[in-house]
């Protein structure tokens, strides 16, 4: 996929060249632990085509997430003299990318420019886990001393998985010769699986630098 993206940028009628671009902001979006609305940090890195058509269009691949944050489940048990207990601890995490084509109305006819645009893209939601056992029982030769017995172990599961349609607005503004000061919205749709919602709204505010 970004090689469609270097290749369009190659094209001749493009006014402008490719550019690298990095962004930070928030998003809202259903917390996979409540159910419950939150808004969480957000990082994006963007590789650009050359804008064409006279500096109206470019295209745009990006990688970008957001940690959802973790919590721990403990469970205990008491069987035949043995307490049996459980740790887990998962750290949740939401990663996608996305393809979007891009529209400055005004072209190259001004600095600031702004945008508006819609793409598609492909999410992850991981689970990285840890989880141990522990049961703990009296020495059946040495009364009144407890020996415990621990298994530990851990792995990453993709608890949910798919397309998801977006739309985007925003404005950049010039920073020197090949500097973009960048002000960015998008808006996920039917971004859901297997129970989950992370549709929503996203700002992000960054710098991307054309060469």
């Amino acid at each position: 996929m970004a090689g469609i993206v270097l290749a369009w940028s190659a094209c001749g009628l493009a006014a402008s060249g490719p550019g690298l671009g990095f962004k930070i902001g928030v998003q809202t979006l259903d917390s996979p632990i409540d159910l419950e609305k939150t808004t969480r940090t957000r990082y994006e890195l963007e590789l650009s085509t050359a804008r064409f058509f006279d500096d109206h269009f470019d295209l745009a691949f990006t990688a970008g997430g957001s940690s959802l944050g973790s919590f721990d489940t403990y469970y205990f048990d008491e069987t035949e003299g043995a307490l049996i207990e459980e740790f887990y601890t998962d750290d949740l995490s939401l990663l996608d990318l996305r393809l979007a084509a891009r529209f400055y109305p005004l072209g190259d006819a001004s600095d600031i420019r702004p945008y508006v645009g819609a793409g598609v893209g492909y999410f992850w939601f991981f689970d990285r886990w840890d989880y141990t056992y522990a049961e703990t029982a009296e020495d059946p030769y040495f009364p009144g001393v407890y020996n415990t017995f621990v298994d530990k172990s851990d792995g990453v599961d993709t608890a949910a998985k798919g397309f998801f349609p977006f739309v985007t607005a925003g404005v950049t503004i010039p920073i020197g010769d090949v500097g973009e000061l960048l002000f960015d919205f998008q808006y996920d749709f039917e971004k859901k699986d297997n129970g989950f919602d992370f549709g929503g709204p996203i700002y992000m505010i960054g710098a991307r630098f054309r060469f």
